[in-house]
């Protein structure tokens, strides 16, 4: 694993809150909420065992942030009526807080069933997909929460951050831009126009966000994460170190910087020191894919197969596109002797890293090992294909900025 690493949006961390009937989730220094319905009080003489003393036993418990009481009160209640979108909400709202995304996700959307047009249903769907990495689901839900009344401007924030991540740029930017009209000054949005348009190719735009960030919100996490970025890709690595630690300072249960400083680390071969803040990250952000696939990569550095594969496996639970954890897992069974299924994790992390000589050389050499000479040649022709055109590549550059030299230093003659 040698690729760098982009830092893009960060997931949320949720806490609990019922005041005005929102729970809040914690991005950075910004809260973003998620809507919790407010049943009606039962009223006296309510029989016990009915779906509405449930719910209400449910509310009250809620308040009380028993929440794992609550649940299964809510569950009792909708197992007698299944057909209550605000209940179905709320259970969704209690399983968020407790980080179990899938069933959250599962609420949420028979809520959403029920009653498709609600804005705020829908905005609650759209940010557990989101937080799940599935942004792609996400989208169609954030658009239609951006016509709820407390939410636009989160909704708006979080389509811009589910296209930065599907690499649909313009639109992302189109989002952030709706969004900073309501949040002008939000540094979150800052941050992820920064990213936007610098992978847009449009440095002066960039720029100006990045200075309009430096100059509102200098002590924001998102300044300090910029500058270690900045100092790493110059290879300037002990001031990225601290300027990640001053992130993390900043806002310590922030999701991402722990990652930075842990992908630092391990990119710069210290491997040791990068398990610390990987786990922490873990315990900030359960769903980092990434913080699994670079200890599965540590642990087998260190000949822990067992440690490495189990890391591997839960960073492609949780994210089946996970090239460098299919190529970790088919390294392990190389090591396990267990060639044949070597093989099918090197062909899935050849196909989802088609121009990396990497998983086609692994492949190939494993093939042969097994007596498949004339596939494993096929694959390590691959690699000397990729090699060449790499070759001809940094040929054409070298020529191109040789000639654009000369013309530069030549002298003029006459006008």
């Amino acid at each position: 694993m040698t690729k760098r690493v982009r830092l893009p949006h960060v997931n949320c961390n949720l806490s609990w809150d019922c005041r005005h009937g929102l729970i809040p989730y914690q991005l950075f220094g910004v809260s973003l909420f998620l809507c919790y319905v407010f049943l009606p009080l039962v009223a006296v003489g309510v029989e016990n065992g009915t779906a509405t003393f449930h719910f209400q036993r449910a509310a009250t418990l809620a308040k009380q942030q028993k929440v794992d009481d609550a649940i299964e009160e809510y569950r009792l209640g909708l197992h007698l009526a299944p057909n209550s979108p605000d209940a179905q909400n709320n259970l969704g709202v209690l399983y968020f807080q407790k980080q179990n995304l899938q069933a959250a996700i599962a609420a949420f959307g028979q809520a959403s069933s029920l009653q498709p047009g609600n804005a705020e249903f829908r905005f609650n769907l759209g940010l557990a997909l989101y937080k799940a990495g599935e942004c792609k689901r996400a989208i169609p839900n954030l658009e239609v929460g951006v016509s709820s009344r407390e939410h636009a401007a989160d909704a708006h924030y979080l389509l811009g951050a589910c296209f930065y991540e599907l690499k649909q740029l313009p639109s992302a930017v189109e989002e952030l831009q709706t969004a900073r009209k309501t949040r002008p000054d939000s540094p979150e949005v800052l941050f992820l126009l920064v990213n936007a348009y610098r992978d847009l190719d449009e440095p002066q735009k960039s720029l100006a966000a990045a200075a309009e960030l430096l100059q509102q919100h200098p002590q924001s996490p998102f300044v300090h994460l910029l500058l270690g970025e900045a100092h790493d890709s110059v290879e300037q690595s002990t001031k990225a170190e601290q300027e990640f630690k001053s992130a993390i300072a900043a806002a310590p249960q922030a999701p991402l910087l722990h990652f930075a400083l842990g992908y630092l680390y391990w990119r710069w071969k210290r491997y040791d020191e990068a398990v610390s803040p990987l786990r922490a990250e873990l315990k900030i952000n359960p769903q980092c894919a990434s913080c699994y696939a670079y200890l599965g990569d540590i642990a087998l550095r260190n000949r822990n197969t067992s440690e490495a594969l189990k890391n591997f496996e839960n960073a492609l639970r949780l994210d089946s596109s996970q090239s460098e954890a299919c190529l970790g897992i088919g390294q392990v069974y190389v090591k396990m002797g267990k060639p044949d299924q070597a093989i099918t994790y090197f062909r899935r992390a050849a196909e989802l890293m088609p121009d990396q000589v990497e998983p086609h050389y692994r492949l190939g050499k494993t093939l042969i090992q097994i007596g498949r000479k004339e596939e494993g040649e096929k694959e390590l022709n691959i690699v000397n294909q990729i090699n060449a055109a790499e070759r001809r590549r940094a040929s054409e550059e070298l020529k191109s900025a040789t000639s654009a030299g000369d013309r530069t230093d030549s002298p003029r003659g006459p006008l």
